[in-house]
């Protein structure tokens, strides 16, 4: 029996707002049920990261502009290095969908990313057959970093050649074969997840505070304030102070409100310590 299909063009908005919101109702449930490789992902970043190696992205296309998305948020949102995340897009910033195809730029991108033993490469692609993001992950793989595959279709060439494959099922798409839509929410809620847990893990949270969060604007100033304050219990200014004499380093201003120690001596030992809670003992 030939499923009977949508006439998107037939409907009014609102009833194709709906069947795309019923769609998307399906993401959750998919993501859900690859919680272990997931978490094993998680496992997998945070120990490479403790062993120094980088967390790399890769993709094209929709997958690739969500890759792109998630490594450029994790600098500010934990503190990490910028030159312990990377991230490259099939065709960079003005990519197409011809780039999806192109080795020559895959080439050029596997000698910028230069990959080294240590990193893990997450590569983002829904069906896990883009020629760009299989040779990224080949490239990887034969020097020794870890490949992890986001991918939509479990099984496909790419989950294959990964250390860890999250293939979350999203089903068929109401704009029939346009990944962007449910496959790309279930990608992006799989590196929320993935990500976040990696960087707990790392001891980049404090509780459920985004204690290494740099204050790079008066919105995240008072944030880490915020977080300082509600750690140390104290005022949100005596915290704000803190800040300041601690250069922004949320980690070393608990110390120095809850130790005692002096703004150079908070900052050393905040360094020392994987996690905030390890300093605080």
């Amino acid at each position: 029996m030939i499923e009977e299909r949508p006439q998107l063009d037939l409907l009014p908005a609102r009833e194709i707002v709906g069947l795309l919101l019923d769609a998307e109702a399906r993401v959750v449930p998919a993501v859900r049920a690859v919680t272990d490789s997931i978490a094993a992902g998680a496992d997998l970043i945070a120990a490479r990261l403790a062993a120094g190696g980088r967390l790399l992205f890769a993709g094209a296309g929709t997958s690739g502009r969500i890759a792109a998305a998630e490594a450029a948020e994790l600098p500010g949102t934990f503190g990490l290095q910028r030159s312990c995340v990377g991230w490259r897009i099939a065709g960079g910033s003005d990519s197409t969908d011809d780039d999806e195809d192109d080795l020559a730029g895959a080439a050029r991108d596997i000698a910028d990313l230069d990959f080294a033993g240590a990193d893990v490469l997450v590569a983002v692609a829904a069906s896990g057959t883009t020629p760009y993001t299989l040779a990224v992950a080949d490239a990887a793989g034969k020097v020794g970093a870890a490949v992890i595959a986001v991918v939509t279709v479990p099984g496909s060439p790419l989950g294959q050649r990964a250390d860890v494959e999250i293939a979350p099922v999203s089903g068929a798409e109401v704009l029939r074969g346009s990944s962007r839509l449910t496959a790309g929410t279930a990608q992006k809620i799989a590196l929320n997840a993935l990500t976040t847990a990696a960087l707990a893990r790392s001891g980049r949270v404090h509780g459920d505070l985004m204690v290494d969060v740099v204050p790079a604007n008066a919105k995240l100033r008072r944030r880490a304030a915020g977080i300082v304050a509600e750690i140390a219990a104290v005022d949100p200014a005596v915290a704000a102070e803190a800040l300041r004499r601690c250069g922004g380093n949320a980690r070393a201003a608990v110390l120095l409100l809850v130790a005692g120690l002096d703004p150079a001596a908070a900052l050393s030992r905040a360094a020392a310590h994987r996690s905030l809670r390890e300093a605080l003992k």
